[in-house]
């Protein structure tokens, strides 16, 4: 055989000896296929992939979110300036709380923007609520006139400890302490934990990340039952110190509220969002891992929501400090009986005096 003239002779197709040439051979599952590359796309892009995966999209989702958190900053320095008129005693815990809102939308922002600034500015904005917590509970406290005056308040009552999240067997055998300024110090070192143990574990994190992203990806659960323990403990300080403030006749549960729907967010939401993908075999959407395209799609609704909350916090805290006022109304009546039952005593008493002295006088000596 003439091995150049077979070469020559125009393009063949070789097969082996057992697979006859005439033979249609199934077509490639392209969906598969298509999967394993989505997968294999990196989890941690650099901007240059990450913008060109975005295509055009980039900027249009840019110049958005740089519009939404303007807002955002334009609402903080409008709510600022009308909870001035009537929190001017706490504005600095007001300030730091408000601050919240900008700081996390700002957070969402760079993580839309830059992928791989993900762990740092998670932490930045989970810290900046937790820190929120703190200055929450202290506004809490300067809103029932001090601690010494917020005792006098209470007067003698016990403080609810059988509060969420611990109101459930087997937390039910908790005790109920007085209301006292040993117990207020011990709540306020239940809430002041939060921001410390969590920039702690999050500092670790981020050493861990900054050496191997994989390595923090295998051992980012098991700091999940600190940052849990932590954080429950310490939401447990403060709701325990909103029903006492509720108790004295205050009402902080609105602003209660708005912070709470931030550490949802802040901790759910994005802890669901890092979830979807390992739960769920998701397409690849723009040449980007599903990781990478389900973080990109948190972080906007992330914005959104802080846009929707801060409008929520100018509401509350344009308004003066709100008073439970059934609660007052409940203090005065349980007091006006109080009073009136001593004042029947006395009188009571009086007269039985003078029937006794008016006895005694017509008592005849002998």
């Amino acid at each position: 055989m003439n091995l150049s003239g077979e070469a020559s002779s125009g393009p063949r197709v070789l097969t082996a000896r057992h697979i006859s040439a005439d033979i249609s051979l199934p077509e490639t599952n392209n969906e598969i296929n298509s999967t394993l590359l989505c997968h294999s796309y990196d989890q941690d892009p650099d901007f240059e992939t990450y913008f060109a995966a975005l295509q055009t999209y980039a900027w249009v989702i840019f110049a958005c979110g740089l519009v939404v958190l303007l807002i955002i900053c334009a609402l903080y320095i409008i709510t600022l300036r009308s909870a001035v008129k009537h929190w001017r005693d706490q504005i600095h815990h007001v300030a730091v709380v408000l601050s919240i809102y900008p700081i996390v939308a700002a957070s969402a922002l760079v993580m839309i923007v830059v992928p791989r600034s993900r762990l740092p500015a998670e932490a930045v904005a989970q810290e900046a609520v937790m820190v929120a917590l703190y200055h929450f509970f202290c506004s809490v406290i300067a809103e029932c006139g001090g601690t010494e005056q917020f005792v006098r308040s209470a007067g003698g009552a016990d403080l609810e400890t059988r509060v969420m999240p611990c109101c459930c067997w087997p937390c039910c055998v908790i005790p109920r302490p007085k209301l006292h300024k040993g117990s207020l110090m011990w709540l306020r070192y239940l809430v002041l934990q939060i921001p410390i143990i969590q920039g702690i574990i999050y500092f670790i994190l981020i050493t861990i990340w900054s050496e191997d992203f994989m390595l923090y990806q295998g051992n980012f659960v098991y700091f999940q039952p600190f940052i849990a323990a932590s954080i429950l403990s310490g939401m447990w300080g403060v709701v325990m110190c909103v029903r006492a403030a509720i108790s004295v006749g205050r009402a902080p549960r609105p602003r209660f509220l708005v912070i709470q729907l931030v550490l949802i967010i802040v901790k759910l939401q994005c802890g669901l969002a890092k979830s979807v993908p390992n739960m769920a075999n998701l397409s690849c959407v723009m040449k980007l891992h599903p990781g990478v395209f389900a973080s990109l799609i948190n972080n906007c609704i992330m914005m959104l929501e802080m846009l929707l909350i801060s409008i929520w916090a100018w509401r509350v805290y344009s308004s003066p400090p709100g008073k439970d006022m059934e609660n007052v109304q409940r203090d005065r009546i349980v007091v006006a009986v109080l009073e009136d039952n001593m004042r029947s005593i006395e009188v009571k008493s009086i007269k039985e005096g003078i029937d006794n002295k008016s006895f005694n006088n017509n008592v005849p000596e002998i």
